[in-house]
Formats: C-alpha cells, sequence, structure tokens
C-alpha cells in the first residue's frame, strides 16, 4: 500500500550544498554564496518538469484524459 506524503514541497537548502562541497568555507562566506545562488536560481525548469510528470501520471496511472 502507498504512503502519500502530506506536504508535496520541494525544497533546497542553499547553504547545505555550499557547504557539502566547500566544508573549509566560514558561515559567512556560506552566507554570501548562498546569497548569491539564491538570486540567480530558476525554479522554471523544476516547475516545468513538475507540470509534465503530473500530466504523465494522470494520463497514465489515472486514466484521465482531458
Amino acid at each position: 500500500m502507498k504512503q502519500f506524503i502530506e506536504d508535496a514541497t520541494v525544497s533546497l537548502k542553499i547553504n547545505g550544498v555550499v557547504t557539502e562541497m566547500y566544508p573549509n568555507l566560514d558561515k559567512e562566506q556560506v552566507k554570501e554564496v548562498s546569497h548569491f545562488v539564491f538570486h540567480r536560481m530558476s525554479m522554471i525548469p523544476v516547475y516545468e518538469q513538475a507540470k509534465k510528470l503530473i500530466d504523465e501520471y494522470v494520463k497514465d496511472e489515472l486514466g484521465i484524459n482531458i
């Protein structure tokens, strides 16, 4: 039996990625890099990917073609 998630939010802790890639940066450097990345990332590709997958699932798994 499938267990469905209650909150289907996608999130990314940019500072976690920064520290994973560059563990020797100090806190201020991590903040600086995270700030830079945050303001330059585009969520549009993620949004478009989600729409495509939703459409596929509804058509293929639920059998609904609108």
